[in-house]
């Protein structure tokens, strides 16, 4: 399980220390599992013309992840999605 907190205290405290050990047990705690169960998808991916559409209203209307997703008839998390990625 990630712990960053306590990752970030122990590498600034190896590394002051040059205790290796001390760095590979923060390391360790920098990995994140996955998890047992993840649910299955409820609301379809946005298709690329959507995507499009999205990050036109976005940079062009100056409208918000919310508006945008009411518009295009979807949730936030996809407007999101779409946003991040590179066009």
């Amino acid at each position: 399980m990630s712990n960053i907190p306590e990752a970030r205290r122990l590498l600034n405290e190896g590394l002051h220390l040059c205790d290796w050990d001390m760095v590979r047990d923060a390391v360790k705690l920098l990995d994140r599992k996955k998890p047992a169960f993840v649910a299955p998808r409820r609301i379809a991916p946005l298709t690329d013309e959507q995507k499009s559409e999205a990050r036109r209203l976005r940079h062009v209307e100056r409208l918000s992840q919310a508006d945008i997703a009411t518009r295009l008839g979807t949730i936030g998390g996809r407007i999101s999605e779409a946003l991040r990625e590179v066009a």
